[in-house]
């Protein structure tokens, strides 16, 4: 099956003007995702799940989410800004207020994975892409996750604006011995915000290969270096908004990238609640076989 993208959270600490997402208006009840994804499991053998933004820590119950998900035995991987392991953390994008503290050991504790952003060694590179998170913050957020003994993710989006950045990434990398992988996304021209502002944050393969050769020749010895083009991404991903709602990017059959992926449409697919949404997702996923096939 492909990759299971869950939007735990409607908002987000941060707005990043290259976001490929669609957020969802409501938080569905945590009891109902968690059946969903036993679903997943025993239909289509799903073994991970991935929680991503919204920022899940914007969600309330999001340690109950992440336990529930836990206790089917799959492994956990977590994307956030991480912000409110920190403290309560203000609500930038997608709504307004404050979300409470999240105590950074009980995340620790149900996940396999936590991923953290950090698209810039300064201020200047980072924010760019990702307003209000400076780097301070986000070397913060690393070194308490590292000091509670969560298997760490750092996650860099590859754009226009930070190609000559990623060596000077790297040196800050080497005082977090606790990160197991470094992610390097080629910016993808996708959804309102990516689409609307790609010509900003577009970048070519033989660039992007190369910032992924600067990473792997600048890396500490014990991070493995992932790098994830445009192409090796199409396809792969099934996403479910906060609402329950189950969509895909549209793009074409094609499995290289090609120029018309990049728009601001989606594929939806239904909403978990759906009777026979099981069945459209098989429908689904026997056409994406086909195609890459």
């Amino acid at each position: 099956m492909r990759s299971v993208i869950l939007s735990a959270g409607k908002s987000c600490f941060v707005a990043c003007p290259g976001c490929y997402n669609y957020f969802g208006r409501t938080v569905l009840d945590t009891s109902q995702v968690v059946r969903f994804a036993a679903a997943l499991r025993e239909r289509f053998a799903l073994e991970k799940i991935t929680v991503g933004g919204g920022d899940p820590l914007t969600r309330p119950d999001i340690v109950r989410l992440l336990r529930g998900l836990h206790s089917l035995g799959l492994r956990i991987y977590l994307d956030t800004v991480g912000t409110a392991f920190l403290g309560a953390a203000r609500i930038r994008f997608m709504g307004t207020g404050t979300a409470e503290h999240v105590p950074a050991d009980h995340v620790a504790a149900v996940t396999d994975l936590i991923g953290i952003p950090l698209d810039g060694s300064t201020d200047a590179v980072q924010e760019q892409f990702r307003r209000h998170a400076t780097v301070a913050s986000q070397l913060a957020v690393l070194s308490l996750l590292d000091g509670v003994g969560a298997r760490l993710c750092v996650n860099t989006v590859v754009h226009a604006g930070n190609t000559e950045d990623i060596a000077a990434i790297a040196k800050l990398l080497r005082r977090y011995t606790a990160i197991r992988e470094w992610q390097l996304f080629q910016f993808m021209p996708i959804g309102p915000l990516g689409h609307r502002n790609r010509e900003r944050f577009l970048i070519s393969d033989a660039d992007f290969e190369r910032a992924a050769t600067t990473a792997r020749e600048s890396a500490p010895g014990h991070v493995r270096v992932a790098a994830k083009s445009t192409s090796g991404r199409k396809h792969r991903y099934l996403l479910i908004d906060s609402a329950g709602l189950i969509w895909t990017p549209e793009q074409s059959q094609a499995t290289a990238w090609q120029s018309e992926d990049g728009n601001d449409r989606r594929q939806l697919i239904g909403n978990i609640s759906d009777g026979d949404i099981m069945e459209r997702l098989a429908t689904e996923e026997t056409a994406v076989t086909e195609c890459a096939a």
